[in-house]
């Protein structure tokens, strides 16, 4: 009877660590949903943010428009994978709003 209890007890535990663990990244994922108001979600865009080289890179109208010295391999996994795909912008505004947040 004590081994079961003792069992349950730790599946109870177990099963505590797994949604805490899940909440948290669902709040990181929410966080990256806020920053995408300031994204673009079309096909037009003025700037591109994104990782080349190991760096972030800013791309205006196509053309190399700024490097960074950041690594990216310093930024959190989710940081890196939307630099992976880029992030677009319209505005210097937002680009430089976007570069704050992983090059501070």
């Amino acid at each position: 009877m004590k081994k079961l209890i003792l069992i349950f007890g730790t599946f109870a535990i177990i099963c505590v660590i797994i949604s805490a663990v899940a909440d948290s990244r669902a709040d990181a994922l929410r966080q990256t949903d806020n920053t995408e108001s300031t994204q673009v979600q079309s096909e037009s865009y003025l700037y591109e943010i994104k990782s080349e080289n190991g760096k972030i890179v800013v791309y205006k109208e196509g053309r190399l428009h700024l490097r960074t010295s950041t690594a990216v391999n310093t930024l959190p996994k989710i940081d890196q994978k939307e630099l992976l795909y880029g992030i677009k912008v319209n505005t210097k505004e937002q680009m430089n709003k976007v570069l704050e947040q992983y090059c501070s």
